[in-house]
Order: structure tokens, then sequence, then C-alpha cells
């Protein structure tokens, strides 16, 4: 399969690179990234994460007059949005490389009683027929070929394309830790450079930016520190971390950690285009 590549598609692989220039193992290997997934239902029915009441309000107005009565949802996760958009539209369909997400899914929709189509695979290689709407969200972290991403979602879609992310970086304190001199990694790009990426294919899209929060809660000092060593490319004094980490949470009677965070989510919306009637036009 020969790849396009662009100038701004450039931009978005070089921002995956951490800091000594290799990628994550979740991007570089398929089956650390499952193992994640695996890992990740193994430890108890997930909840929905708070922040996505914000995002599926938007994305339902976003709708509201696309006479859309199909769905197909990329890389669902364990579905913050896949049973809303189940009860909302007649049909649903999930892409995901995960088999331990899609059994998830599937057996929870049966018990809801919503009609849901799975397909395990990469999205860039899924065999998935046309949809009205193609959505995904927070999806994107192991996208290396962001021009093939969204020309697949172009073709795809009927009515509407919706992708979003929520602004980098995912933690508030991250910055703070590159400013005392820290090797770290983390997402740095965003819906502003996947933008850029759709642009440079010759397709208009346009942004909607939706106030979000979330709270983050740590049993105690040690676990906080747990969470930002994995951040780390090379060791941190534990003491020097903290000092860093405290000035963003409060800590609660029961000795926990929390940090409040006021973030943006924000929507990348295009109307797909057929490239091959407009040549022929």
């Amino acid at each position: 399969m020969r790849l396009l590549h662009t100038s701004a598609g450039d931009h978005w692989r070089d921002m995956l690179r951490r800091p000594d220039g290799t990628v994550s193992d979740r991007i570089r290997s398929l089956q650390v990234e499952q193992a994640f997934w695996n890992q990740q239902m193994a430890s108890g029915p997930p909840k929905p994460d708070s922040y996505a009441a914000a995002v599926w309000k938007a994305l339902r107005h976003l709708t509201a007059s696309s006479a859309v009565s199909s769905v197909l949802e990329i890389g669902p996760g364990w579905g913050n949005y896949t049973f809303l958009l189940g009860r909302a539209f007649a049909c649903l369909g999930c892409v995901d490389i995960s088999p331990d997400n899609l059994t998830f899914l599937a057996e929870k929709a049966r018990q809801e009683s919503i009609s849901l189509v799975t397909f395990c695979s990469a999205w860039e290689t899924a065999e998935t027929g046309r949809w009205d709407l193609v959505f995904g969200y927070n999806c994107l972290y192991r996208v290396t070929e962001p021009e093939l991403f969204l020309l697949k979602m172009n073709r795809t879609a009927r009515k509407l394309c919706v992708i979003g992310m929520n602004r980098p970086p995912e933690l508030p304190w991250l910055p703070a830790l590159e400013e005392a001199g820290l090797a770290i990694h983390y997402t740095r790009q965003g819906c502003r450079e996947l933008l850029n990426v759709l642009t440079s294919l010759g397709l208009k899209g346009k942004f909607v930016t939706v106030p979000n929060h979330r709270s983050f809660r740590y049993s105690d000092r040690e676990a906080l520190l747990d969470r930002a060593g994995q951040f780390l490319l090379e060791p941190c004094p534990r003491e020097k971390l903290w000092k860093i980490l405290e000035p963003f949470h409060r800590q609660e009677a029961d000795g926990s950690l929390v940090c409040e965070y006021a973030f943006l989510s924000q929507l990348l919306v295009w109307a797909p285009v057929n490239f091959e009637e407009e040549t022929n036009l």
C-alpha cells in the first residue's frame, strides 16, 4: 500500500516521538497495546470517563440536523460513547484492535438490547462498509499515518465525520516536570495538528471546542509519585518530584490527593467529500 505523506503529517509523526527519538511501546507494538487493554479489562468493569458527558452533548448537537441513522465508532475502548451511540442511532458498529474490548462491548450491548457490529482490526485496514457517521474520540495516540486515517474516515462516512481529542497535556503538571528539566513523554499533538493534516489533504473541517473538567485522585503521595514516574524517561529523586507535584494537589481528610483539571475537549468535524466525483465534474 502506497502511503501519502504531507508536511503536516510529518509534523504529527515528529510529535509522536519522545525526547530521545523513540516512540512508546504501545505505538510500536500491537501486542503491547492489546496486553494493555487486556489488563484494563481484567482489573474490573470499567466506568465511563467523567469528561465524556460534555463531549457527548456536543456530538448530539452536531448530529441533530444530519439525519444520521448509522454510526461507526473508531477505537471505542471500554465504551465511553458506545452505548450512548447505540441508544441514539439505529445501527452501530465498532472498530478496535483489542478483542477484549470488543468482547466486553458486545456482551454489554446484548444485555442492553443494542444491535452492535464489531470489527477487530486497525482502522486503517478495517473493511466496514459505509456508515452515515464515522466518529472517534481519544483514539489517535497510536496513529502514525494521520493522512491515511482521515482519508479512510472521509471514504467511509456518508454524511459526517467527527474525530476528537482532549487538548494536551493530559495532566496539568506535565509541563511543570519539563520546565524542571526532566525528560518526559506525553501526548503533545492535538486537534490543531490534525486540522492541519486534514487541510493538507484538501478537506475543510471546523473546530468545536468544549470546556471540560476532570478530577484525578491518588490514594496517597506514593501512588501519585508512581503515576508521575510513568511519564519519566530517566530516574528522578522522589522528593524532587514531590516538590513539583505538590502545588497541583490538595489533600483530603482520608489522606488522598486530588488534582482538579479544567481543560478543553476538541472535535474536528467535516462533511465527507467524494474526490472521484469532483474529478469527473
